[in-house]
């Protein structure tokens, strides 16, 4: 269900994100805890903030804007443009998406008799969330600067005397076979989540981080594609290309 801007007023929290979780995300962006609003009717709390209706409905509709480039345009798109895409993802997750449900975590109240699973996930969330960011770090720092350099050097191999040894120390080929072979990231959650079941929770809050959860796990599948598929692929595929140019500058000195 979607609620017209002028179906919203009247509205009560906790049946708008029943409807639509994502609304919950929407409230978020405006300093809105939906969670100490359930009572509350959207136009409440609009005028309470000092916002209009239609800017929380607004919000909303752009949360459906996909601004993503589709697969098979990053397929024929530069190297270093699919880069940037996979940057400008990292990015989003790691301060956007994944703070957002770090806080909806850390702040809910639950009764762990009957949610006992819950007190591990609060546990493992903040070490997956650490570990993550640490990942992509390092992957930008390391692997996507390298396949730069490499763009940059194609057809043009100045300084291809620093290139060639790094070449000798990074193996494309390892490191995408690695990123294959990896589990993914939210398999624990996942795990312990029993793939995001909502089956048997009542609880509208933990039913909203099920469903962001469930929604970040389906963005990482199709980024780890975008890296499998694109970028792997075609680097090792430029790594092999600028070696043979570095072997012919070598071989006419």
């Amino acid at each position: 269900m979607f609620f017209e801007t002028k179906n919203l007023d009247n509205k009560k929290v906790f049946d708008v994100i029943s409807s639509d979780f994502r609304y919950a995300k929407a409230l978020d962006s405006f300093g809105i805890d939906f969670y100490n609003k359930y009572d509350f009717t959207i136009k409440e709390i609009c005028r309470e903030k000092g916002l209009s209706v239609s800017s929380v409905h607004g919000y909303r509709l752009a949360m459906d804007e996909s601004f993503d480039l589709d697969f098979n345009t990053l397929k024929s798109s530069p190297l270093n443009l699919v880069i940037e895409y996979l940057k400008h993802n990292h990015s989003y997750f790691i301060k956007n998406k994944l703070p957002y449900i770090r806080n909806l975590i850390s702040n809910l109240s639950i009764d762990k008799s009957n949610h006992s699973f819950f007190e591990d996930l609060k546990f493992i969330f903040p070490h997956f969330y650490e570990d993550f960011v640490g990942h992509i770090l390092e992957e930008e720092k390391y692997i996507f600067t390298y396949i730069q350099k490499l763009y940059q050097l194609d057809g043009n191999p100045k300084n291809h005397a620093k290139i060639f040894f790094e070449m000798k120390k990074i193996s494309l080929k390892n490191i995408a076979q690695e990123h294959l072979d990896e589990d993914s990231e939210m398999e624990g959650i996942r795990g312990l989540t029993k793939n995001y079941s909502l089956k048997n929770i009542s609880n509208l809050h933990l039913k909203v981080i099920y469903q962001e959860l469930k929604a970040f796990d389906g963005e990482l599948d199709i980024h780890s594609k975008i890296e499998n598929e694109i970028l792997f692929p075609r680097a090792i595929d430029l790594q092999e290309k600028v070696a043979d140019q570095i072997r012919n500058i070598s071989f006419l000195n």
